[in-house]
């Protein structure tokens, strides 16, 4: 309503304080416009919170598309300190072309065994290493058949920086503790296999005895291998 009409108003009233009725609706329709919101005010702020949420956006699409790749080209073998992590999948495997005694003898290399060579009805060694890189070995496995008794055993080396998810079942399932010689040995038994793993001058070994006769059938070959050293 304009300021005119409101006078004509006052002046059609039959009363003796027009003048302080005027005075009194001026000034609250001077506050009233006063206090009304500015129209641009109220689009500054909305072009800043647009610009805002559209910042966020353009930061959430690039995460999106920038971490993923990261992720990806990630090396999936790399390391923490000196271990390193293999899956069955990355090995090929081949006949080592000698038993782990004689491999020992001819790299120089401090590696236990089990010495039923001369009483084995049938032996196995073979080596596993990486698809692309055939000359390094990973760890060397055996199994030997004992003319004798009919054990048959397996026995699995590798370096003790080195960790293979195959090997690391057999220690998983390994929750005794046995010493000897201030080694020491993990070891489990049942009917079907008994197994063992312990370290000794920086290998691993992991020892499996299937279809044992007596529970601690295991633990004696270990002693056995330990005695070799």
């Amino acid at each position: 309503m304009k300021n005119v009409d409101i006078d004509n108003i006052i002046e059609s009233v039959n009363c003796d304080k027009k003048e302080e009725m005027r005075a009194q609706l001026h000034i609250r329709l001077d506050i009233s416009q006063t206090e009304e919101p500015q129209p641009e005010k109220r689009r500054r702020f909305f072009d800043v919170k647009t610009a805002v949420l559209g910042a966020v956006s353009i930061c959430a699409v690039c995460l999106a598309i920038v971490l993923p790749i990261a992720l990806r080209n990630e090396p999936t073998n790399t390391p923490p300190s000196n271990r390193y992590y293999y899956s069955a999948s990355e090995f090929s495997r081949d006949d080592l072309g000698c038993t782990i005694k004689e491999y020992s003898e001819q790299t120089g290399k401090d590696i236990l065994y089990i010495d039923w060579y001369d009483l084995a009805e049938g032996s196995v060694t073979e080596k596993f290493f990486l698809k692309d890189n055939k000359k390094d070995i990973i760890y060397i496995v055996e199994d030997l058949y004992h003319r004798e008794t009919g054990d048959h055993v397996y026995l699995a080396v590798t370096e003790e920086q080195n960790y293979v998810d195959t090997l690391d079942l057999i220690q998983n399932s390994c929750p005794n503790n046995y010493e000897y010689n201030n080694i020491n040995i993990d070891w489990s038994y049942n009917e079907m296999t008994a197994k063992a793993c312990f370290e000794y001058n920086g290998y691993k070994y992991y020892v499996q005895l299937f279809m044992p006769t007596t529970e601690e059938g295991i633990l004696d070959i270990v002693k056995e291998i330990l005695d070799n050293k």
